[in-house]
């Protein structure tokens, strides 16, 4: 089964999230080096001002697998991350992952 990653970026007072930045380029700059390794596809949701989840924006991400994924993680390619603080200078994200057990 494949695995979900979320990339989440939590909502901070006063921190800047640049969203067009982050579709427009980051996601690019993602698919290009992380297809290769098994990501399949990904998501992106901006959560409104009054969830409570304390979250501004999720990138979801479907791999083959969750060693995929960190592989991925451990090749740990500058042109990704190093990108961060091109869309998010004042928050890291807060990454996750899950192994899907069914779909419907």
């Amino acid at each position: 089964m494949p695995a979900l990653v979320y990339v989440s970026y939590p909502r901070r007072e006063g921190a800047k999230f640049d969203m067009e930045y982050y579709l427009n380029t980051h996601m690019k700059i993602v698919e290009k080096h992380w297809t290769p390794f098994g990501m399949k596809d990904w998501t992106v949701v901006q959560f409104d001002d009054g969830d409570t989840s304390g979250m501004n924006a999720q990138a979801i991400m479907t791999w083959d697998s969750v060693e995929a994924f960190q592989k991925a993680i451990d090749a740990n390619i500058p042109e990704v991350m190093e990108d961060v603080k091109h869309y998010s200078p004042d928050v890291m994200p807060v990454r996750w992952y899950a192994q899907v057990k069914a779909r419907g």
